[in-house]
């Protein structure tokens, strides 16, 4: 594994930067902007359309600025904690990143912790801590490198619980759109909320509006097949398979934390909701479902008529859950602990080939530091 997983670009230094609120400020105002109209300025098809070529990526989730204080502190003495430790975990990623150089870099979900001020039925609330993780998310990860692109998207904790179009304009307002799709070198990537999988109790038109877009987007890719090689000896059928684009799909929550089959819980979605969309994903060449949401790794396989769909859930950046011994593993009950730091924090870091299966790597940030597994 480590020999095929190459990044892209050159083993550069890290590039260090002063963390100042005036360049930093200047820099992020855009870059956090980009997903907008449903879509990712700089990857898109007309950029990235082209025929599939190899390239890795970082997937990060839950940084959760302010995690820590929940659990160190306890939710009702939060405010005063503060979330240093978290800050130094994306401060370190972001510096690896910069020397990696991959195709992109994304979050999925649960950027910062405090809850949003406009869900309906939230009580104590804390806006202005709240607005200072937004800004020192920002500030954090606009640490890396302004040409590798930076895609966010949004957990339970950043549009709430039950979130409704006023929370989900306070992220859209912070951080663009809270589903898209983008292109990169020839595979088709599409973004979703699905927080309105989980609760569209206040957001009944938002997630029918998601649905009908996620079914065109899955619908469109028959419209623009992969290219082929004119001198492909193969028979029509494999023919048919290398054109048909492979697609990935980023999401907070998980489809399923370990099979399709598992019962309905707090860290996966509703079984119908899941076998629905798994069927038709994989149906239209869907090849992985990367989540976060679970703060710690986990995933499976589904197989559906010959068709694979990996779900990689991804442990946190920020504050990884321990396993609570007779608890719930796909329920709160299931929460034993906590582990954070530079041993039990972490990324994944995923190589995709043309015609081959994916590869992806967890690293601890100590990990990633501390060896060349992509050289």
């Amino acid at each position: 594994l480590s020999s095929a997983l190459r990044l892209q670009g050159p083993n550069l230094h890290v590039v260090c930067k002063a963390m100042t609120s005036g360049a930093a400020g200047q820099r992020g105002i855009g870059r956090f902007l980009r997903a907008t109209g449903r879509s990712f300025q700089g990857l898109g098809h007309a950029e990235h359309g082209g025929a599939e070529r190899p390239f890795s990526f970082v997937q990060m989730a839950d940084p959760q600025l302010g995690m820590e204080a929940c659990f160190a502190a306890g939710i009702e003495n939060r405010e005063g904690f503060g979330w240093a430790k978290e800050l130094e975990l994306c401060r370190l990623v972001a510096a690896e990143v910069n020397r990696l150089r991959p195709a992109f870099v994304i979050v999925c979900g649960d950027l910062i912790d405090e809850w949003p001020e406009e869900e309906f039925g939230r009580e104590k609330v804390y806006p202005e801590m709240r607005k200072q993780q937004e800004n020192d998310f920002k500030e954090v990860m606009d640490l890396i490198d302004e040409d590798i692109p930076l895609i966010c998207l949004c957990g339970n904790h950043d549009i709430g619980n039950r979130p409704n179009a006023k929370t989900i304009k306070r992220y859209t307002d912070n951080f663009g759109d809270d589903y898209f799709s983008f292109w990169c070198h020839g595979v088709k990537c599409l973004v979703l909320n699905s927080q309105l999988w989980k609760d569209d109790s206040d957001a009944k038109k938002e997630r029918e509006d998601m649905e009908a877009w996620l079914d065109k987007e899955l619908d469109e890719v028959d419209t623009c097949p992969a290219i082929v090689d004119a001198n492909d000896a193969s028979s029509p059928a494999a023919k048919r398979q290398k054109a048909q684009r492979r697609m990935m799909v980023f999401s907070h929550i998980p489809p399923f934390v370990f099979e399709s089959g598992e019962k309905n819980e707090y860290f996966n979605l509703d079984i119908d909701i899941r076998q629905r969309w798994l069927a038709k994903m994989a149906s239209k060449g869907v090849i992985a479902w990367f989540c976060g949401h679970y703060h710690r790794n986990a995933g499976g396989m589904y197989q559906l008529d010959g068709n694979q769909l990996e779900v990689v859930v991804t442990g946190a950046i920020g504050v990884q859950i321990t396993d609570k011994e007779g608890g719930e593993p796909l329920g709160l009950s299931g929460i034993g602990g906590h582990a954070i730091g530079t041993a039990d924090s972490g990324v994944r870091v995923v190589h995709v080939s043309p015609g081959k299966p994916l590869q992806h790597l967890w690293r601890s940030i100590e990990e990633l530091r501390n060896d060349e597994p992509y050289q």
